[in-house]
């Protein structure tokens, strides 16, 4: 697309609201915001990739600006970074960047590991048709880019003219009154390193805030439930962590398969020893993480309220 035959589209601000957010996107979590600083390439945020039960990939999206929303231009570029597995095939998109409260003509890349970050696919016009959440051809997007190996990637946010080269720099440094304002940045088609699962903690216990006294010297019951994407008869049972942080060595034993919640699948309860969890008076929830027999990580959250000893019953 010629951008001096052609011309900036008119297109109105106001349109970004009805369209901007990760919801676009099957499987993408809520939005993250960006967060400075994030240049150079190095300084890359990090972008956790979730992955609901019953999709197979999954992505996550970020609310950025390059520069500020009012006043003169100035210098600035955004990166982040994910973790992605070999065979992904993954869309980087911008939406709302030439809609947005100020308009930005965004340059999209994608990189490989540093520290060389070499350039590995480039984009500035997404062109027609718009994808959803876009509003202008000028919104840039990467299509189907196939993960070579497993590993950690950077995604660059640049804007018109300033291309991005090899280790994460840019070929020039002019601005023009497009080259700063706000974006959404939209990371799909990516498998999650980690499986998430639904748990039960003190299964049968009937209360949403489940209380837990951290100086007792009792075990907690966790149910990991199964479901059409997780098997508990594949659980290597000797790499599950239970606690605070979700690595705290407080196993204790975990019992047969039972179906915990009455839907057909079968669950497996598990023991944790109570002060080796570790939860603080602040916990809200607790995290139970641990590894299939095939070596994939899998995590489980479930809600909690830490209680002197006093009010447990």
């Amino acid at each position: 697309m010629n951008r001096f035959m052609m011309g900036k589209l008119n297109i109105r601000d106001a349109i970004l609201a009805a369209v901007l957010g990760a919801a676009a996107v099957p499987g993408v979590a809520q939005a993250v915001n960006e967060m400075e600083s994030n240049d150079p390439v190095s300084s890359a945020q990090h972008l956790t990739i979730i992955v609901e039960e019953g999709n197979p990939t999954g992505g996550v999206s970020a609310d950025g600006v390059l520069g500020n929303l009012t006043g003169a231009p100035v210098l600035d570029l955004d990166f982040y970074v994910f973790r992605g597995q070999e065979g992904d095939i993954v869309t980087v998109d911008i939406d709302g960047g030439m809609g947005g409260v100020r308009r930005v003509d965004t340059i999209l890349g994608i990189f490989g590991p540093g520290p060389t970050y070499k350039l590995l696919r480039y984009n500035d016009d997404a062109g027609y048709p718009l994808d959803r959440g876009s509003t202008h051809p000028y919104d840039s997007r990467i299509d189907n880019f196939r993960l070579p190996t497993t590993g950690d990637y950077t995604v660059g946010v640049s804007s018109y003219p300033r291309h991005f080269t090899d280790g994460g720099t840019t070929i020039f440094t002019a601005l023009n009154p497009d080259s700063n304002g706000d974006y959404t940045l939209v990371i799909s088609g990516v498998t999650s390193p980690v499986l998430h699962i639904n748990i039960d903690i003190k299964p049968g216990h009937g209360n949403s805030l489940v209380p837990i006294n951290p100086k007792s010297k009792g075990k907690i019951p966790v149910a990991l439930l199964g479901s059409r994407d997780f098997s508990v008869s594949d659980v290597n049972v000797t790499s599950l962590t239970f606690g605070h942080t979700g690595d705290e060595a407080s196993l204790s034993k975990c019992s047969g398969r039972e179906d915990v919640n009455d839907d057909g699948v079968l669950d497996m309860v598990c023991h944790f020893e109570n002060q080796p969890a570790a939860f603080s008076p602040t916990d809200e929830e607790a995290i139970l993480k641990g590894k299939l027999e095939d070596g994939r990580l899998f995590e489980g959250r479930g809600w909690l309220k830490v209680v002197p000893a006093k009010a447990v019953y």
